[in-house]
């Protein structure tokens, strides 16, 4: 790096080439069927690891490029693809990690992860147009229904809980604010 490179170019640089280092390591350890998290600021993307430094995800329609998770976890769309891409392309941008930490509540509800071949087939036969809902079909529902027969969204249920509790407080807002009205 040169003594004339502004600083925050050098920060910028060192940060991607830590991410590219970290990512590396973790596409190095990553097994069949293994979840995969791309954490974000505001919702993480979710894929399964196929094999050959590959994922397959739900995502929009896009090309995947550097920093367009918001066509990922896009509340305004309801249309995306289950595509198959290069582990490195997804991860660009964001610290990545094998995250199965879903299999020990899978397991007590009777339900373990699938054998990889299972998972690779199954990928493969949903590759193409699909449906997409935030709260109900996203890339999370997506990628352990592959790993588990069965669809979970943590980060969705947390948000769903959150638009409930504050949907109700603006109900019952609202019905003690003309409550107090009224007795004026």
């Amino acid at each position: 790096m040169s003594a004339s490179m502004p600083a925050d170019e050098m920060v910028r640089l060192y940060q991607e080439e830590s991410q590219k280092r970290h990512n590396k390591t973790v596409l190095e350890e990553l097994e069949v069927g293994d979840m995969i998290e791309f954490p974000s600021d505001l919702f993480s993307h979710w894929g399964v690891y196929i094999g050959d430094e590959q994922i397959v995800h739900l995502t929009g329609d896009q090309p995947i490029t550097s920093g367009s998770f918001s066509s990922v976890s896009g509340i305004d769309c309801d249309q995306a693809w289950v595509r198959i891409d290069k582990f490195l392309d997804v991860a660009k941008g964001r610290f990545a990690k094998k995250n199965n930490d879903k299999d020990s509540n899978q397991r007590a509800a009777g339900r373990y992860p699938r054998p990889s071949d299972d998972i690779v087939r199954t990928a493969l036969a949903m590759k193409g147009e699909a449906d997409y809902n935030v709260f109900f079909n996203n890339c999370e529902h997506f990628a352990s229904y592959l790993r588990y027969g069965e669809k979970c969204s943590e980060q969705a249920d947390t948000a769903l809980t959150a638009v409930v509790v504050g949907g109700a407080a603006v109900i019952v807002g609202s019905l003690l604010g003309s409550l107090f009205n009224r007795k004026k």
